[in-house]
């Protein structure tokens, strides 16, 4: 799949916005790109430096359309930053009144649309900050004072890795480290709030935390080292990453009403059992007929099994393992790992559930590393549940964890069923996040 990107940049100082001018021809800026995951930015930054010469940063998506062919055009709004001079003649800024002018079509509709929001009053959503212009220059001025104090020196630069509803993240180079900025909307302030918490506790679990402002769910964190564990080769390195998240997760047992109070929520396995029929039956999540949803045949399976997943959910229960931490989205890209560290990055899901829904997702990303095969399988495992020893012998431990596989899929679609339809219309393969998930599920059921 390509992406057109069109692009609206602001003036840095004026109420304007930049135009190519060529043959005669007024349009927004754009370039084609392979496609990339909708939250990625840096390289849409990248490309305006070049084309353009113009320092920005990508303020918020505004449209994603239906494929045509293999293209999909995609909308986005940019904050320039310092000098706006430009260096072609084809290129010219327009101020808000000449915007009128331009051809009919719809770029003209784009940019009436964006204008409208503009003049009115501009509403900042869920506590998303980063959309709004200047937003940017407010964390520079704290992300120097942070720095100095931390002994790190003066910023040298700032460039902007991800942008979309559920984060701003912005890699900081300084004169003595790089470093890692985050800032979450209101509705994710757990992740701030755990991170902090985790880093005082287990400092050797997730990312040093140099700063945190948590009024304004922001988190300064020092760079690490490694690679991301799904580039990882070496099944000594899977097996490292699952005990040290088992040794979390067991020293978080007795730790569970404090990360409650913190803004963990409890997911439990009986609500999980009563949210499995009417997920089910949901045509719009389940999407029949479309591409990548589920076949009719799936989703009678799917329904049929809903009591046997429910006593699964009672059975589980019985196993006497107790709730605790769990990362909500353990896939392999959120470790950071090498021989002598291993951290987990982006606790936006975070909650206090069963353990062992954790493993699924890292299961399935040895699958897919190549790596995966009965015995280095039955080493992951084995790595995993040895942080549980004292709570079950092993072969009960393993029983367990069979059980609780389906059921971390379906406690993850459950999840995705309940995304925003203003996001899912930016960011459309989130519609795919439910079936995906389901298949995942009826895979793990012999």
């Amino acid at each position: 799949m390509q992406v057109q990107h069109r692009l609206i940049i602001r003036h840095p100082l004026q109420a304007a916005i930049l135009i190519v001018d060529a043959h005669g021809e007024a349009r927004l800026p754009a370039f084609t790109f392979n496609d990339r995951h909708t939250a990625e930015v840096d390289y849409i930054n990248a490309a305006v430096r070049e084309r353009f010469g113009l320092i920005t940063t990508v303020l918020r998506s505004l449209h994603h359309s239906d494929p045509r062919g293999n293209v999909v055009v995609r909308v986005h709004e940019l904050e320039t930053h310092g000098d706006s001079t430009l260096r072609s003649h084809m290129l010219r800024w327009y101020a808000h009144t000449e915007l009128r002018s331009l051809p009919d079509g719809k770029e003209r509709a784009t940019v009436a649309e964006w204008l409208a929001d503009e003049t009115a009053h501009r509403v900042v959503v869920d506590g998303c900050e980063w959309t709004s212009p200047g937003w940017l220059e407010e964390v520079r001025g704290w992300l120097e004072q942070e720095l100095r104090d931390a002994g790190l020196g003066n910023v040298q630069d700032i460039i902007q890795l991800r942008a979309w509803p559920s984060s701003c993240v912005l890699h900081v180079r300084a004169e003595r480290g790089d470093c890692y900025f985050k800032a979450v909307p209101e509705s994710l302030r757990r992740e701030c709030a755990v991170t902090e918490y985790l880093a005082h506790h287990f400092p050797d679990a997730v990312p040093c935390v140099i700063a945190a402002e948590p009024e304004r769910r922001w988190l300064l964190m020092a760079a690490c080292a490694g690679c991301k564990l799904e580039e990882a080769t070496d099944v000594a390195l899977w097996e490292r990453a699952a005990a040290q998240y088992a040794r979390l997760q067991v020293a978080c047992v007795p730790r569970v009403h404090e990360l409650s109070a913190i803004g963990c929520a409890w997911r439990s396995l009986d609500t999980l059992a009563q949210a499995l029929g009417p997920l089910s039956s949901d045509p719009a999540v389940l999407r029949p007929g479309e591409v990548d949803g589920l076949s009719a045949s799936e989703i009678e399976r799917l329904q049929a099994l809903v009591p046997l997943l429910q006593q699964r959910c009672e059975q589980l229960a019985t196993y006497g393992i107790p709730c605790t931490l769990e990362h909500g989205d353990l896939w392999p890209g959120n470790f950071l790992i090498d021989h002598h560290t291993c951290v987990i990055i982006d606790w936006e899901d975070v909650a206090i559930a069963h353990p062992f829904f954790s493993l699924a997702p890292l299961s399935v990303g040895l699958s897919q590393s190549g790596l995966s095969s009965p015995a280095v399988r039955g080493r992951f495992e084995r790595a995993y549940l040895a942080g549980f020893a004292e709570m079950a012998p092993p072969a009960r431990l393993r029983m367990a964890l069979r059980l609780a596989a389906p059921l971390s899929f379906l406690d993850m679609a459950i999840r995705y069923r309940q995304q925003p339809p203003s996001v899912v219309r930016l960011h459309p393969w989130m519609r795919d996040l439910v079936p995906q998930t389901l298949r995942l599920a009826l895979a793990c059921i012999a």
